[in-house]
């Protein structure tokens, strides 16, 4: 009989976080949309790519507020048997809150498994798929991404980079300018392109000038680019966090640690991801005692403003700890793991009282 109960408690509540997906996918599928709005006629970007675009960017995005999901949906499967008693009778019947508690996070484990395998597996290929689209569409051709780096044309300028490592730097440049009868006038091979004091500059560089009788090969230190550089091209190259997968994610940040840059905003979100898991059982955790204790007379739409609230508490206080891992040097993995710690500590603190209750 109690594996029955656990298994009927279970169900309900992935059924119930599957509504809630369903629907919060529907209400982030319009807001992304309207935020497309404004791209749209830029470039060759039509509506028709609008769509796939917010299509491809919408389970990363769904992945990204797993935690509440999981929360809403253990609020909502355990108010509905709430409502029709089945919870009072089932612990009028010797099913102790301890198991109810178990099945629920019986039935997290699945759904963090599932939406783990979505957010880890498929939704970072996805998401920069969608980039790389929207940013060639709206450049018109002027960026192609290979497996060996990224081809920009400006002017009678061909250029290839090996890794785009930020906004405003670039590594493994090679230049190849072309007069105006498409002949080679000058190749430059650069070790970084950065941007420096209010201009990009090449450093480390090689240049070989190309002349009818004879080439001509110079090094400097350092060379103005001389050429206008959209920065909105970086993009095609750029790779944000949330489209890496946590291997990549893990070598970058390791990769712009070594070559000593910036990498906590890197080693924060790779933090962030592994720790995703736990924030979500934590997250279902924490519902349990607002249905069966503090607020176990409230109504369903109180029970779910207030996990909409708890959820965005949440969602903001990983975002600040974000910024301030970044700008005070904390470390990392405690930037990460203090909501999930405060969370599960108030969780502990109402299932205690309710148990006593």
């Amino acid at each position: 009989m109690t594996n029955i109960l656990a298994r009927y408690i279970a169900r309900t509540t992935v059924l119930a976080t599957l509504l809630v997906t369903l629907v919060i996918s529907a209400v982030l599928f319009l807001i992304l949309l309207l935020g497309e709005l404004k791209d749209i006629g830029e470039g060759d970007y039509t509506i028709v790519q609008a769509l796939f675009y917010v299509f491809l960017r919408l389970p990363n995005e769904l992945y990204q507020f797993s935690p509440m999901l999981i929360l809403l949906g253990g609020i909502i499967g355990l108010s509905i048997l709430s409502s029709t008693r089945e919870l009072s009778i089932m612990r009028a019947s010797g099913f102790a809150v301890r198991r109810i508690i178990m099945s629920v996070l019986g039935s997290a484990f699945l759904l963090i498994m599932a939406m783990g395998l979505m957010g880890e597996l498929l939704a970072p290929h996805l998401s920069y798929k969608a980039e790389i689209r929207k940013e060639i569409a709206q450049n018109g051709g002027q960026a192609v991404v290979t497996s060996s780096g990224v081809w920009f044309h400006i002017d009678n300028n061909f250029i290839h980079v090996q890794r785009v490592v930020g906004r405003q730097l670039l590594q493994g440049v090679s230049r190849y300018q072309f007069d105006d009868k498409h002949h080679l006038e000058a190749a430059y091979f650069a070790k970084t392109l950065a941007f420096d004091e209010d201009e990009w500059r090449m450093h480390e560089v090689v240049k070989t000038s190309f002349y009818p009788e004879k080439t001509k090969s110079e090094t400097f230190a350092t060379l103005p680019w001389g050429l206008k550089f959209n920065p909105n091209l970086l993009r095609v190259g750029l790779v944000e966090p949330s489209e890496m997968s946590l291997p990549k994610l893990a070598q970058f940040a390791q990769y712009l640690e070594n070559n000593g840059l910036q990498a906590r905003a890197y080693q924060y979100a790779f933090w962030r991801r592994v720790l995703q898991p736990l924030a979500a059982l934590v997250m279902i955790f924490l519902a349990i005692p607002f249905v069966l204790g503090a607020m176990s007379v409230s109504t369903l739409g109180l029970r779910l403003l207030t996990g909409v609230m708890l959820g965005f508490v949440f969602f903001i206080s990983n975002a600040f700890l974000g910024e301030l891992c970044i700008v005070y040097q904390l470390p990392p993995i405690f930037a990460a793991m203090t909501p999930i710690i405060g969370f599960a500590l108030f969780g502990l603190l109402l299932s205690n009282r309710m148990i006593r209750n």
